[in-house]
């Protein structure tokens, strides 16, 4: 993962830094961002994730992989069918479409209606129906194999959002980017207290581990109950 040394330094300010040196720590830096920092940064891309909107023009069966390494679900998916020009499985349907699209004209083939305009409508309303009624329109969201797949029988387009996270630190908004610092904050000082407090016993200097572990929970709790007052983010499952 990517951060930079300003914010890291304001995560390891927890535990004592600048006093306490980065070299004396027992945990290495890559350890503390891949088991302490990184996983703050995955809670708050499952509740706020990055959002990538694609369009895919589908028609009966298909299947859409997940784009990236970095896409983990879907935020919204939906198929979207215009009449223009569709065409459909159903040879009935295509009679219905037809018909709808050539009774735009008037009468005697002319754009004027002759008053029949206001006529047509309550037909036009029941082919409009019998078109919904036909419609077969299908979406399955795997996430275990990371694939979207599904069925209409009306030529459309699928539009996609898809549910993404990152592994730079930047992309945490200015905004959120506080309660992150303190997720990781209570990661790091949790893995300390763990790791200090087993030495209690090998080592002349007594480590209250309990300080590490209150805080821990002290930051854990302001950051998630903050995060569970905002409107989460559905991601689509199956």
């Amino acid at each position: 993962m990517t951060i930079s040394d300003s914010d890291y330094q304001e995560i390891l300010s927890e535990i004592g830094f600048p006093v306490v040196s980065l070299e004396t720590l027992e945990f290495s830096k890559e350890h503390i961002e891949d088991n302490f920092i990184f996983p703050a940064m995955r809670e708050y891309f499952t509740w706020f994730p990055l959002k990538a909107v694609e369009s895919v023009h589908i028609s009966g069966n298909f299947s859409l992989d997940f784009p990236d390494e970095f896409t983990y679900g879907v935020v919204d998916a939906r198929i979207a069918t215009g009449m223009a020009g569709v065409r459909s499985d159903s040879p009935f349907l295509n009679e219905v479409l037809i018909k709808q699209r050539t009774g735009s004209m008037g009468m005697y083939g002319t754009p004027y209606d002759y008053g029949m305009m206001d006529a047509s409508y309550m037909e036009r309303s029941y082919k409009q129906a019998q078109m919904n009624y036909q419609r077969v329109k299908r979406l399955d969201i795997d996430e275990n194999n990371r694939v979207v797949t599904g069925y209409s029988n009306i030529t459309g387009e699928l539009v996609i959002t898809w549910a993404k996270f990152s592994d730079d630190f930047s992309s945490v908004p200015f905004r959120r980017k506080t309660e992150v610092i303190n997720l990781a904050k209570s990661n790091v000082l949790r893995g300390f207290a763990m790791l200090r407090g087993q030495f209690n016993s090998d080592i002349n200097v007594e480590f209250n581990a309990d300080v590490f572990e209150r805080r821990a929970e002290d930051l854990y709790e302001k950051t998630m109950n903050k995060w569970k007052r905002l409107t989460k983010v559905a991601i689509s499952r199956n």
